[in-house]
């Protein structure tokens, strides 16, 4: 109980400042766009093979309709009479309503003009407009600043016909009001057209195309957009629209708003309802000349539909938005969307933020909870990550359904509680943790520190009698280091000694070794245990290697400082040895004892004798001898031994070695071969030809010294071809 009571306050502590900085978050708007991005990607994953409602049509001007048309009215800008075709054509096929996702803000010249001025083509496509009667044209609306060109142009009141025509009113509701410039079809067009619609599109920060206003203000006038204009016309001219920041209302649907914008529901495929510009002019001219059959395009496909008209094409990638759905996205398909989602009620509906809160509350109680109360650091991970899963689950099957949870902000929110709660509990109840890694974070690897820091700490504590483990056994040491101390100053000795060292614990580390000790300049360390992989062997030789191949680096700077330069040599043997906490309740070292940490000291010792920098025993060859490339080279009874064992020069990983160590290689091989079967003149031919590679090989030269000498006089006829070592 009373560990209860001392963990309840800073546990509710830390509730308390999470679920407070989240409802800040959310406010201020910090997570905005990261959570929009969210609402992209659930776009993506559930509405991809949604499709645009059958009752939409969409007639893209697309690269192919370019290619078309120019062969017989040039460059785009297109003659406005082909469009004005469009419309007539679309007419006769039945269509509802045409929607016309392109600016016609200025006329087009021509020599040739009406008797109002027009040119034929402006004519042709504002007469057009007017006898289809089911037209809606673009209007813009900008915030221009104010420069010496257009410091007359801003903030001027439309043209009373205009506002007269297409103006509508709304009730509770002022909208945006920040737009100082417009631009409006030619004078003639918007006159014939049936209703206009503005289509400003205004980007988030991260310039994707999520949200459009439906209603917009201009000097106290409202307009509708390009999606809703032809929707209102339905209720008549006259009808007055209920707007808050929440809602739209019209008659039979009220359109869900946030801060008076609507957030566009996507769809995911278009491809049934979109049809080219080029494939519709053909179908066209083929109907003309009376052909029927193989039309690109059926001319029912359009009867009863509200058709949008716009571009995808790159050369006219002005009208190209980034949008949920992916990048470079015709700006006609947000206004169809949106339209869709109208007739359709296919809406988003955005969760209310108390609930969200509500959310990110559970959420974060639940996981400051299990990491106060729960011991088992498994239970820990998993439930938090569990109950994040279950919301993340829980948020998808709610989007099915056109409801928006919260994400980013109760994600957040976790981690940042399961960050503030570990840290609490890191810097108030890790002091037995912090007590152990003082003890043993000095001379063992960090996956072994690990290790310890999981079982309990009295194991540690005690000293233990130990275990019995089959190890692979490191020594290291510096050739000649006692010379070298004598000819210089201690500091000078310390300052070389501590860089030699940390280079070589951590290259034992970065293999996951155990460091076991240092024996003055000597490295005692061993692989397989506190933590065994099946390479602890292959391990071993590595970081060997790896230990050679930096004293370059290290010598190089020895030799910048006038330090004179090092040479090591290095011994690996695998055996049984006795592992465990030895030593007092006071003192107690992580270490290894036996007979076979010996004699790896003893492989050290023998680098000297042979001139080699590592070799390694039989035992450990056997273990790498598929990556590591090793020469034979003896049988030999270590001091203080009597059993003889085989000893091995390692030269490089197999993957790297090079043509002439892999025939010293099988030279040595054959040669040995020949020495322990007495057929001494045999091995020294061969042991020669070792030489005749590699002039100055001191192990070649060593046994030809030694089967000459059996020649002389030959061993006993007992001999194993063994050799007694006397000196260490």
């Amino acid at each position: 109980m009373k560990s209860f009571r001392h963990r309840a306050r800073p546990c509710l502590l830390i509730i308390t400042v999470i679920s407070l900085f989240a409802v800040y978050a959310e406010l201020s708007g910090l997570y905005e766009i990261q959570e929009r991005q969210t609402i992209d990607l659930r776009t993506r994953l559930i509405r991809k093979n949604i499709p645009l409602p059958s009752q939409v049509a969409i007639i893209l001007i697309d690269e192919a309709s370019l290619n078309y048309v120019n062969y017989f009215a040039g460059r785009w800008p297109w003659p406005r009479d082909i469009h004005a075709d469009l419309i007539q054509t679309l007419k006769q096929w039945g269509a509802k309503d045409i929607i016309i996702d392109l600016l016609f803000t200025e006329n087009q010249f021509a020599k040739a003009t009406t008797g109002n001025g027009l040119s034929p083509d402006d004519a042709a496509l504002a007469g057009a407009t007017a006898s289809a009667g089911i037209v809606y044209h673009s209007v813009q609306l900008v915030e221009d600043v104010e420069d010496p060109v257009n410091k007359t142009r801003l903030n001027r009141n439309m043209p009373d016909d205009f506002l007269n025509s297409f103006a509508i009113s709304v009730i509770s509701g002022t909208g945006y009001s920040g737009y100082t410039n417009f631009y409006l079809p030619f004078h003639e067009l918007y006159l014939a057209s049936k209703g206009i619609g503005v289509i400003t599109f205004e980007p988030d920060k991260d310039n994707v195309s999520r949200e459009e206003r439906l209603v917009f203000n201009y000097k106290g006038n409202y307009f509708p957009g390009l999606a809703l204009s032809p929707i209102l016309n339905r209720y008549g001219k006259n009808i007055a629209i209920p707007m808050t920041n929440n809602a739209l209302s019209l008659p039979d649907v009220t359109i869900p708003l946030r801060r008076q914008k609507y957030y566009v529901n996507m769809y995911g495929r278009f491809e049934k309802n979109v049809y080219s510009y080029g494939g519709v002019l053909v179908t066209i001219g083929k109907l003309h000349d009376g052909i029927l059959e193989n039309l690109p395009v059926k001319p029912e496909e359009f009867d009863g539909k509200t058709v949008f008209v716009g571009t995808s094409a790159v050369g006219l990638e002005a009208d190209l938005k980034n949008t949920a759905i992916g990048t470079k996205t015709p700006g006609v398909f947000l206004h169809a969307s949106i339209f869709g989602n109208i007739i359709t009620g296919d809406f988003l509906k955005f969760v209310p933020r108390s609930l969200s809160f509500a959310a990110v509350v559970m959420l974060v109680i639940v996981t400051v909870v299990s990491i106060f109360y729960i011991r088992n650091l498994f239970a820990q991970v998993i439930i938090p990550l569990s109950t994040i899963s279950l919301y993340l689950f829980v948020s998808y099957i709610l989007f099915k359904n056109n409801s928006v949870t919260m994400i980013i902000n109760p994600l957040f929110s976790c981690v940042g509680a399961y960050i503030l709660s570990f840290t609490y509990i890191g810097t108030t109840e890790g002091r037995d943790k912090r007590k152990i890694k003082n003890i043993l974070g000095q001379y063992v690897s960090p996956a072994m520190l690990n290790e310890v820091l999981e079982r309990h700490k009295e194991d540690y504590f005690k000293a233990g009698v130990g275990t019995r483990e089959e190890l692979t056994m490191f020594f290291s040491d510096i050739r000649d280091f006692t010379s070298i101390s004598e000819q210089l100053r201690e500091e000078q000795v310390v300052e070389m000694l501590n860089a030699y060292l940390s280079r070589m614990v951590n290259i034992i580390f970065d293999n996951e070794g155990t460091l076991d000790k240092f024996i003055g300049d000597a490295v005692v360390a061993f692989w397989g245990a506190p933590l065994r992989h099946d390479d602890d062997h292959y391990r071993a030789v590595k970081s060997a290697l790896e230990m050679i191949d930096s004293l370059s680096g290290i010598n190089r700077y020895n030799k910048r400082n006038n330090l004179p330069e090092l040479a090591i040599g290095i011994g690996i043997h695998t055996g049984s040895v006795i592992l465990g906490n030895i030593g007092s309740e006071k003192k107690l070292d992580y270490t290894i004892i036996g007979d076979n940490v010996n004699l790896t000291s003893r492989l050290e010792g023998l680098t000297k004798a042979y001139r080699c920098d590592i070799i390694i025993s039989g035992e450990t060859y056997n273990h790498v001898k598929d990556r590591i490339l090793c020469r034979m080279l003896d049988y030999v009874v270590v001091k203080g031994k009597n059993k003889p064992i085989m000893i091995y020069s390692v030269l490089n990983h197999m993957a790297a070695a090079g043509q002439e160590d892999t025939n010293i290689v099988a030279l040595s091989r054959q040669a040995f071969e020949f020495y322990r079967n007495r057929q001494f003149c045999e091995a020294v031919v061969c042991y020669e030809n070792i030489l005749e590679i590699r002039p100055d090989d001191y192990p070649a030269a060593m046994m030809i010294e030694r089967s000459t000498a059996y020649m002389t006089v030959p061993p006993p006829q007992d001999w194993d071809g063994s050799f007694v070592l006397t000196a260490k």
